[in-house]
């Protein structure tokens, strides 16, 4: 139960999208190959990352939660891609965050940070999904149903693969821009005190576990 890492997803092909990451941040290294995304081992002690593409689209799975979430980035990497989107949930602290970019333009931007912040920030026009699915769902459902509606939903591709553990080195961070301008101005506003932040920690119990 509960959601744990990022997603990039790109009208691009995984090369391309591989690529456009290596000018905004650090170094990546194709590391092995799978036939099937779920049979895709990822080390919990490295930051390893999934890629993989299907029908002209790639997907990229982020368990570091720093690149998709790096609004500024995923905008600027849209002016060579067409349309990228960063999202992505880490639902322990209740924490989500989707940038969706066209043609190095924004489309929308939520920031929902429940232990962090008192409130919420959001930039752009709701996307048609959010009414039925909004972005804040401790089941992922939001994030998915985001990336679904504008044409980049990962799900067929994770269920049939194949998939590249990807390793990431995280040694130069993306840049800021104005999009981390204004969060950082709205965190610094509705920053929660030390001890709200703890009350805020939600407990996720994950199915399989004793």
């Amino acid at each position: 139960m509960g959601l744990h890492c990022g997603y990039i997803v790109a009208t691009a092909s995984q090369t391309d999208l591989l690529e456009e990451l290596s000018r905004h941040t650090g170094e990546f290294t194709v590391d092995t190959v799978v036939e099937r995304a779920e049979d895709t081992e990822l080390d919990p002690g490295e930051v390893d990352l999934m890629l993989g593409e299907l029908d002209g689209r790639a997907f990229l799975v982020d368990t570091s939660m720093f690149l998709s979430d790096s609004p500024d980035m995923i905008v600027a990497m849209s002016a060579r891609l067409g349309t990228v989107v960063g999202c992505g949930a880490e639902t322990v602290s209740g924490s989500y965050w989707l940038t969706a970019a066209r043609a190095g333009e924004l489309q929308r931007y939520i920031f929902v940070s429940h232990a962090g912040m008192t409130r919420g920030m959001a930039m752009g026009d709701p996307l048609p999904s959010e009414d039925k699915h909004p972005l804040v769902d401790i089941s992922g459902e939001g994030v998915f149903a985001a990336m679904a509606v504008l044409g980049l939903d990962p799900s067929p591709w994770l269920d049939s693969g194949p998939a590249s553990v990807v390793k990431y080195d995280y040694s130069r961070e993306a840049e800021d821009g104005p999009i981390a301008a204004v969060r950082r101005e709205h965190y610094e506003r509705y920053q929660r005190s030390d001890g709200e932040q703890l009350s805020e920690i939600t407990v996720v119990v994950r199915e399989g576990s004793s």
